[in-house]
C-alpha cells in the first residue's frame, strides 16, 4: 500500500482508507447503474484489501473542491524498468472535464515517475469505453495489445484492449 496524496489546482487525490469504503460504494453505484459488469460491495472492499495488504498497490480517491468525485487504482512493478499498471481510472464525467481527466492522469503519471523512477504506463480498457480512449490516445497511449473476448457476462463479450504511455 502506498500513502498518497497529491494536490493540484482544485484537485485532491489520496490513498483510500478502510472508512472511506462506504461513501466509495455509494459513489460507484451513482456514477455507474448502467455497467455491463456491477461490482458488489464484498468486491469492493476485497479490491481495497488487496491494496491494503500489498506493498506495490495503490487505492485513490479523487477530490474537486472537497467532493469525492473518481477514483483510481493500479500497482507499481519494480522491475528493470519500473511500471505502473491502472487497473481503474473512473471519474464523474459531470464534475471532471476530458482536460481535467488528462490532467489527473498525467500528474499522477508524473508523481510515480518524480518518486519511484517509475518509466512505463500500462492500463487495460474495455473497448466500448471510447471517451476513455479517445482521453488516453490524446496524452500518449498506444494500443499494444487486445485480449479478445476478455469481458464475458451472459451475452455480452467484448475485447479489453492493453494501452501503454509511449512517449
Amino acid at each position: 500500500m502506498f500513502d498518497i496524496d497529491v494536490k493540484f489546482s482544485d484537485i485532491c487525490i489520496k490513498s483510500i482508507q478502510e472508512k472511506d469504503i462506504h461513501n466509495l460504494k455509494k459513489w460507484f453505484i451513482s456514477q455507474h447503474m448502467d455497467l455491463k459488469y456491477y461490482i458488489n460491495f464484498n468486491d469492493l472492499y476485497e479490491r481495497f484489501l488487496e491494496y491494503y495488504m500489498s506493498e506495490c498497490e495503490f487505492f485513490l480517491e479523487i477530490n474537486k473542491k472537497g467532493n469525492l468525485s473518481g477514483i483510481l487504482k493500479g500497482r507499481i512493478e519494480f522491475k528493470s524498468k519500473n511500471m505502473v499498471w491502472i487497473s481503474c481510472f473512473c471519474v464523474n464525467e459531470d464534475l471532471i472535464n476530458e482536460e481535467e481527466q488528462k490532467s489527473i492522469l498525467e500528474n499522477m503519471m508524473n508523481y510515480f515517475c518524480m518518486s519511484f523512477g517509475v518509466s512505463c504506463f500500462l492500463t487495460g480498457v474495455a473497448q466500448s469505453e471510447k471517451n476513455t480512449i479517445k482521453i488516453l490516445n490524446e496524452i500518449n497511449f498506444k494500443v499494444v495489445r487486445v485480449n479478445k473476448e476478455f469481458y464475458t457476462n451472459y451475452k455480452h463479450k467484448e475485447d479489453l484492449l492493453i494501452l501503454q504511455k509511449i512517449n
